[in-house]
Formats: structure tokens, sequence, C-alpha cells
């Protein structure tokens, strides 16, 4: 039973030998309070406030998340997980901003570590039973595309399921078409760039190379022709349009169309004189028209740009 407040207190009053309790108490509790968060902050069992950037609340990560504040977003969730550790959208998020820190990583190290931390935060998140079940997806399947051709059938699940679950981000059938093109799949690939195209996004200069690429390996040289002609008229970009003119030249070389195809390398060496496989394609034409003296001059070119070219080699010394 709790004693009577006023009880307690004249008992205090009445008995001398107490006079000096309540202050000594009290100055315990005070050698208490300015220890106890020294000694927590030195074994870094707690932080300050502005040492966590955060609360560490799903409040402070959707906030920083839209900020693009990846690393303090981690460390928001790390709080949230200290006390937490299945948090399902503390996890979500952490998982996010490891993949955008690895995408914009430039050393391989710390690219592949946070791959491999976004990959193990949102599969967790997954298990826990989050309701960003296709943004989970497709993130996953972009992380794994970006792990390497070991992952990929794991990158076309996470991302084909994602696609399901009715998220289709602008990138989404672009992966899809990369990742099947990589496996060696090079309809499905193709067929998922064609999709890439309808979307909001529309037809870049790279996804219309892609595709002319895609249709270039599959020898379907006229349609590879079309794209390939309508991304160098749409890009600014010096190399999209030098990997364009390489493979439009080289079509037109195997038809035997020789003035097109000169015209596509001369524009690369016009852009790059250093360019050693358009001199030598330029001095391949030049042979073909009995001009062995151009010829030669171009291969001789190539070997001053590249001595150990084996074809300038065998062509100019034979």
């Amino acid at each position: 039973m709790l004693l009577n407040y006023d009880q307690y207190r004249y008992g205090l009053r009445k008995k001398g030998r107490h006079r000096g309790l309540l202050p000594a108490l009290l100055a315990a509790a005070a050698v208490v309070a300015v220890l106890v968060p020294v000694i927590l902050l030195l074994t870094g069992t707690w932080q300050p406030f502005s040492v966590r950037g955060g609360r560490g609340d799903v409040k402070d990560l959707a906030t920083l998340w839209q900020a693009k504040r990846y690393d303090e977003v981690i460390q928001c969730a790390d709080q949230i997980l200290k006390a937490t550790p299945l948090d399902r959208d503390a996890l979500g998020y952490r998982g996010f901003a490891s993949f955008y820190k690895a995408v914009s990583d430039e050393s391989s190290e710390e690219r592949t570590a946070n791959l491999d931390q976004a990959i193990v935060s949102l599969r967790q998140a997954q298990l826990m039973g989050s309701s960003w079940k296709g943004e989970l997806d497709y993130v996953l399947g972009k992380a794994y595309f970006h792990k390497g051709r070991y992952y990929l059938d794991l990158s076309t699940s996470f991302m084909e399921n994602s696609v399901a679950h009715g998220t289709v981000m602008q990138d989404s059938y672009e992966y899809l078409g990369l990742a099947y093109t990589q496996l060696g799949e090079m309809e499905k690939g193709l067929e998922y760039f064609l999709k890439a195209m309808e979307g909001d996004g529309g037809a870049s200069d790279l996804l219309l190379l892609t595709i002319g690429q895609s249709y270039y390996s599959m020898k379907r040289t006229e349609e590879a022709v079309g794209y390939l002609s309508r991304a160098l008229d749409r890009t600014e970009d010096e190399a999209i349009a030098k990997k364009a003119r390489f493979l439009l030249g080289e079509i037109y070389l195997e038809r035997q169309d020789l003035a097109k195809a000169e015209e596509q390398f001369q524009a690369i060496v016009k852009a790059d004189p250093k360019s050693a496989e358009a001199h030598f394609n330029l001095g391949e034409i030049y042979a073909k028209r009995g001009d062995l003296v151009k010829a030669r001059g171009e291969w001789r070119t190539v070997l001053v740009i590249d001595p150990s070219h084996v074809g300038a080699k065998l062509r100019y010394y034979k």
C-alpha cells in the first residue's frame, strides 16, 4: 500500500538523522545523469541526435529519402534496426539507399559491398511482408543485374515479378532486354527493348542503338540499318554516334555498298583521327576499289596508331 505523502514528509522532518539524506541522493543522481551518457557514448551504445542524423523513426527515413540523402537514410535505418532488427520499413529504406549508393560509387570494392547490403536488406524486407512488393522486386532486379552475368537469371526473375505486380518503371523493360540479351536470348531481349519504346520515355538514342545492335547480331541487317540510322539522327553523344557508324559501315561493307561504307568510316575518322579500326576499314574499301596506294596509306596510319594491329600488318606487308 502506498504511504500517504503528507505523513511520509512529516516523518522525515521528525527524524533528525535523515536530515542529510535527500541532498546526498540528489547529488548521486546528478553524477549518474552525467556519467551514464558519457559511458554509453564512449562504448558506442548511444549516439546523440546530431550524430544520428535523425530521431530514428520512419518519418525521418521518408524525409531523408525524398531529399536523396542516402548516407543519412542508412544511418537512420540502422538506428531503428538496433532497437527493432526486423522493422520492414527500415530494412526497405536501407536496401533502397544502399543500391543507389552502389550505382554512384566509383570504387569497385564499395560498389560491391553496397550492392550486397542492398540485396540482403531488401530480401529481409520481403520476408517480413513489406507492402512495397513491386518496388522491392524492381530494385532487386536492378541490383542483381549490376552484380554481373552470374546473377542475370535472378535479375530477370525479380524484374518480371515487379512488372507482374504492376510496378513498371521507365527502365524496367530496358533492364530485362539487356539481361536476356546477355544471357544469349536475343529474341526475348529484343522483345523487351521494343516494349521499352512504348513507354513514356519513348525511344532514346541509346535504346535505338541497342535495338540496332540486337538486330545486327541476329543478322537482320535491314532492321538494324533502320534503328542505327534513327539513333544517329537523334543523338548528340559522340560515343553513341561512333558505335552506330561502325555498325552501319560494317553492314554497308558486307553489302559491297562501298560509297556508303566510306561515308561512315570517314565520319568516324573526322571525329576521332586516331581510330585505328576506322582507318583499317577505309584501307579495305580502297583495296576493293583497286586503289592500293590509298589502301596502303590507311594501313600505314593504323600501324602508327597501333603497331600491334594484326590485320594492318598482314595487309600492309603483304
